[in-house]
């Protein structure tokens, strides 16, 4: 049996990230206990009431095996201990009012993104000294995890900077992928998960994931189709998320997505992990040509760890095309996120000043929330900022000196060290906040939170 175990010959990537750096912050013992809580959840037949049919999709059989009709109220449960790759089909649908999750013993039921098991010596060919060539199936390449823990691959945007090990370029012309390596990746290696563009689960209306390991793709792991409603995802593991390029130098990577509006949405008791960009986010953009309505959103009880972002709230609004924005019973509650920018991403992102816990309020008119609420939350050591939140009126260019009327923050506890740049909490662009010690660190958080459970400020970590 392999072990998810050591790099013996590379920790590092050409970007300075070492796969193999450990890190104690505030409050881990609690969130030790509440990743085993997660990861040891019950069965879904457990948890929720199945009133259609049960299907039991064993770890023999693939996703094809899956009726071509389901109906609401229909459960689809998954064998733990399975392993099922979506990267074919870019996403996989859960109709309106299903249930996906899990049965058996074991591991949470694997959903990859990733093609295939790239540890394989059939599928590479040597294109010079230290140089590997892989043949992909289309899409750009976000990010490469080797034995199933680290993501060390470096995404470079030219194959002459293809230097040190890890270092990859994706061509998407001939849909070929260049890594530097030192050695044989096949034999240094028993899994190597190349991740492309793409999202692995998409929830419909009334529809849920839960129990489910869902992870190892370029774009987003689990996303709500937009204007969604009544979408649930519980007890679920999300993780090795992002790094395609999405325009520009801007890439892909959320763990959750709601988008462009959702009401009734619960989020609730997931470990999110390892994501380029945001663990869970809920988002608008007045590009898409629409308004957006988010209404009694519950995000809680999550444990979100080395992120870019723990959890995003990102808006616009165009008053000109009278598209707007609208944020009502919003709750952020109970969460534990905990070293944000600690990972692979920070190193390779052209913006590591905005890696915060929360990253809000971008763009934002001043009154689009109604009973929003942040509280009761844990938020342990940020490498940038610990809270990112604009309150910034484009028209008036006029900072407000106070959030939104509507947003209610309060009790959360945070634990924070000093950052290489001084940074602890930012407001704004222009108007960055910075703490170097426990009385700054305080203060800091109490210009967002007046009310806060504890603060304490760690020398290291």
């Amino acid at each position: 049996m392999c072990l998810k175990v050591v790099f013996t010959k590379f920790t590092k990537n050409s970007s300075g990230y070492n796969c193999t750096d450990k890190y104690t912050g505030g409050f881990s013992l609690g969130a030790q206990k509440r990743k085993s809580d997660i990861l040891s959840s019950k069965n879904t037949e457990e948890i929720y009431e199945i009133k259609g049919k049960k299907y039991y999709i064993g770890c023999d059989m693939g996703l094809s095996d899956i009726p071509d009709t389901l109906n609401p109220g229909d459960a689809v449960l998954f064998e733990r201990g399975g392993l099922w790759r979506v990267g074919e089909r870019e996403k996989f649908f859960i109709p309106e009012g299903v249930i996906f999750g899990a049965y058996g013993q074991g591991e949470k039921p694997k959903f990859y993104g990733s093609y295939k098991n790239y540890a394989d010596k059939s599928l590479w060919e040597s294109d010079g000294e230290n140089i590997w060539r892989v043949q992909l199936h289309g899409r750009n390449v976000g990010c490469i995890a080797f034995n199933e823990t680290a993501l060390l691959g470096v995404k470079k945007w030219h194959f002459e900077d293809l230097k040190e090990n890890y270092d990859f370029y994706y061509n998407g012309e001939s849909e070929q992928m260049w890594l530097y390596y030192e050695g044989e990746p096949w034999n240094d290696f028993y899994d190597i998960e190349i991740c492309q563009r793409g999202k692995v689960l998409q929830l419909n209306n009334n529809s849920t994931a839960d129990n489910l390991f869902v992870g190892y793709t370029g774009s987003h792991a689990i996303t709500a189709d937009t204007q969604s409603d009544g979408i649930t995802v519980t007890n679920c593991e999300i993780a090795y998320v992002g790094g395609a390029m999405q325009f520009g130098e801007t890439r892909f990577g959320n763990g959750i997505e709601l988008q462009l509006g959702a009401t009734n949405a619960i989020i609730r008791h997931n470990y999110v992990h390892q994501c380029y960009d945001a663990g869970i986010t809920f988002q608008s953009w007045t590009s898409a040509g629409v308004s957006s309505l988010y209404h009694n959103i519950d995000i809680s009880d999550n444990l979100i760890e080395f992120c870019g972002y723990g959890i995003e709230y990102f808006t616009t609004s165009d008053e000109r095309n009278k598209l707007y924005s609208e944020y009502e019973n919003i709750s952020i509650v109970n969460n534990i996120i905990r070293f944000s920018g600690y990972e692979w991403s920070y190193y390779q992102r052209p913006d590591k000043w905005m890696i915060s816990h929360i990253r809000g309020g971008q763009w934002a008119w001043p009154d689009d929330c109604k009973g929003f609420v942040i509280k009761d939350n844990v938020f342990d050591c940020s490498r940038a900022s610990v809270i990112f939140w604009w309150w910034h009126d484009e028209e008036k260019n006029f900072i407000h000196p106070e959030p939104h009327r509507g947003l209610t923050v309060e009790h959360n506890t945070y634990y924070q060290t000093k950052t290489a740049d001084r940074r602890c909490m930012l407001y704004h662009i222009n108007k960055p906040v910075y703490a170097e010690n426990e009385r700054e660190f305080k203060e800091a958080v109490e210009l967002f939170d007046k009310c806060p459970e504890k603060t304490v400020w760690l020398e290291n970590i």
